[in-house]
C-alpha cells in the first residue's frame, strides 16, 4: 500500500497534479467552523488562484469532481461544528446534485463560494436555533461584532429588555452568564489568528477589544486552559510536523 501511494504521488507531481496547501486548506475549514465569512471567502479565492488538481480527463468533469470535494469537506466541517450529521448529508446530496446540473464554466467556478457561503449560514442558524428570542437574537449579535466591545447594556438595548431581565434568561438558557459567553467566542476567534496568522498578542488582543494584553492573556488561559504564547508555540510545532 505503501508504495502504490508513493508511485501515485510522483504521477501526480509529474502531471502537474496541483492541490491546495494543507495549511490553507485548514485555515478554510477553520473560518468555515467560526462562521468568518469573509475571511473564509478570501482564502477560497487565493487556494482557487492555483491550478486545480486533475481529477478527470474532461476539465468540466475534473472541476465539478474538485467542487464535490469541497462540499465533502464543508460537509464535514460543519458536523465537527455542531450540525446534525443528517441535516448536514442532506444539503450535501441537494449541492452534489447541483453541482452535476451545472454546465457553464463560470456558474460551476461562482458555485463553489456560494456553497461555503450556504454553509457558513449553517453554522450561524444551528449556533442560535435551540435557542428562544431574545436569546437567539443576542447571540447572533455577539457573532456578528466579536471584534467590537461588546457589554450586557449594549445588548439589552438590542432586544429592547433590561440588563437585569437578558442577564437572568441568558443564564437560564445558555448555561453562562453573557460576559463569559463573549469571552469564550472571542477566545475562539483568537485561537484562530494565532494559529493562522503571524499578529502579535497585543494585536490579537486590541483586535478583540480587550483592555489590554495582560487582560487577554489572562482570560485566554483560563478558557484555553494555556498562555496565548504556548498555544502558538503547540500549534506552530504541530503544522510542522
Amino acid at each position: 500500500m505503501k508504495k502504490s501511494l508513493i508511485k501515485e504521488r510522483i504521477k501526480n507531481l509529474n502531471h502537474h497534479y496541483i492541490h491546495p496547501s494543507y495549511l490553507m486548506e485548514r485555515k478554510l475549514i477553520s473560518e468555515l467552523k467560526m462562521g468568518l465569512r469573509a475571511q473564509g471567502l478570501e482564502t477560497l479565492r487565493v487556494i482557487n488562484e492555483n491550478d486545480r488538481a486533475i481529477l478527470a480527463k474532461d476539465p468540466k468533469r475534473s472541476l465539478k469532481n474538485s467542487i464535490i470535494v469541497s462540499c465533502t469537506l464543508f460537509t464535514r466541517a460543519i458536523i465537527e461544528a455542531g450540525v446534525d450529521s443528517e441535516d448536514a448529508f442532506a444539503l450535501s446530496d441537494l449541492f452534489i446534485q447541483h453541482i452535476e446540473e451545472i454546465q457553464p464554466q463560470e456558474e460551476l467556478e461562482a458555485f463553489e463560494y456560494e456553497m461555503f457561503e450556504d454553509f457558513i449560514e449553517v453554522i450561524l442558524t444551528a449556533k442560535i436555533q435551540n435557542y428562544p428570542n431574545p436569546i437567539s437574537k443576542v447571540i447572533r449579535h455577539i457573532n456578528n461584532h466579536i471584534t467590537t466591545k461588546l457589554s450586557v447594556s449594549e445588548l439589552a438595548r438590542v432586544v429592547d429588555k433590561t440588563p437585569d431581565y437578558l442577564t437572568r434568561i441568558f443564564k437560564k438558557e445558555v448555561g453562562m452568564t453573557v460576559i463569559d459567553y463573549i469571552h469564550q467566542q472571542k477566545i475562539e476567534v483568537a485561537k484562530y489568528f494565532l494559529e493562522h496568522t503571524p499578529m502579535a498578542v497585543t494585536e490579537i488582543s486590541n483586535l478583540l477589544e480587550y483592555s489590554n494584553p495582560a487582560h487577554f492573556s489572562t482570560v485566554f488561559t483560563k478558557i484555553a486552559g494555556t498562555s496565548p504564547i504556548k498555544y502558538r508555540r503547540a500549534a506552530d510545532q504541530k503544522q510542522s510536523s
